[in-house]
């Protein structure tokens, strides 16, 4: 495949078989040309490196089967150049080619066009009637100006300058009509600025220290002994013969009332920091405080 490739690369194109190729599409005007050659489809695909069914579809005319028609065109300029054959009537058939009527009525066009443009700088080019006028005009009016005496222009200019001040003055009274006192401009009395006092400077904070904790004594019960604790304090009270009624902390804000076999044992930890009432009366413990502040006494018949 590969000689015979090389073969009609270089062969000479052989004519085609005569005949009227109107009602020929482009795939028969290709199949007849590479006929005409004697070559077989897969020589022309293999020399056009191309497959062989794109180049089949492109004989069947079947042009969905390809890419797209720019690549159907493109493929049959193709082989025509290498069949050596005019690509004019194969492309003409092909979509995308201009029909031509299509082309006969642009040309018809552009000459039409082309004839009804006007020519520039021909001798028939003439100025029109209205621009003649308006040029005649503009002359005699130069001549009116270039003969009048210059008095008359004085006294002219004098009257429209006369006109224009007064204008101008006018305009400046309504605006000062319009607009209050100027800026800057005080109108009346003027009432003498008083400064003002300088604020107090702020006054220091004061500590305040809280109020010292004060324990209300528990209301009179039937209880023998109470206990009412300002702060966390031991307290132990024993019976005779060894019985503990109470022998724990006691902490502070609570209250302990007890009642038991006399004589009581009594024993405060911290002696400051716990109010003692025996048969509903208080009971004095700072005589009976020893150093660390424990307390030791009886409650008796």
């Amino acid at each position: 495949m590969i000689e015979r490739a090389s073969e009609f690369g270089a062969s000479a194109a052989v004519p085609l078989v005569g005949g009227d190729s109107t009602n020929m599409t482009a795939g028969d005007m290709l199949r007849e040309a590479r006929e005409a050659h004697g070559l077989h489809i897969d020589v022309v695909a293999a020399a056009l490196k191309v497959s062989p069914q794109k180049l089949a579809a492109l004989e069947a005319d079947d042009i969905d089967a390809l890419p797209d028609p720019v690549f159907a065109r493109a493929l049959a300029a193709s082989v025509c150049r290498a069949l050596r054959i005019d690509p004019a009537p194969v492309l003409a058939k092909l979509p995308g080619a201009q029909r031509p009527a299509l082309a006969e009525a642009d040309r018809t066009m552009s000459k039409s066009l082309r004839s009804a443009s006007p020519r520039s700088g021909g001798a028939s080019a003439l100025p029109s009637r209205p621009l003649v006028i308006v040029v005649i005009l503009l002359l005699i009016g130069a001549a009116v100006l270039f003969w009048l005496p210059q008095s008359l222009f004085d006294r002219v200019s004098d009257s429209i300058s006369h006109l224009m001040e007064r204008g101008a003055s006018s305009e400046q009274t309504a605006s000062s009509k319009s607009e209050g006192p100027a800026p800057g401009k005080v109108t009346g009395a003027v009432s003498p600025v008083v400064p003002a006092e300088p604020p107090p400077p702020p006054a220091e904070p004061v500590a305040v220290e809280p109020a010292p904790e004060v324990v209300a004594p528990a209301a009179p019960s039937n209880d023998l002994i109470v206990f009412v604790a300002r702060d966390d304090t031991w307290i132990s009270v024993t019976e005779p013969g060894g019985k503990q009624l109470l022998h724990r902390t006691v902490k502070a804000g609570e209250t302990v009332g007890l009642t038991g076999t006399l004589p009581l044992a009594v024993i405060v930890g911290r002696a400051a920091g716990v109010q003692v009432q025996v048969r509903g009366k208080p009971f004095d413990l700072t005589p009976l405080a020893r150093s660390g502040g424990v307390a030791r006494f009886e409650v008796k018949p």
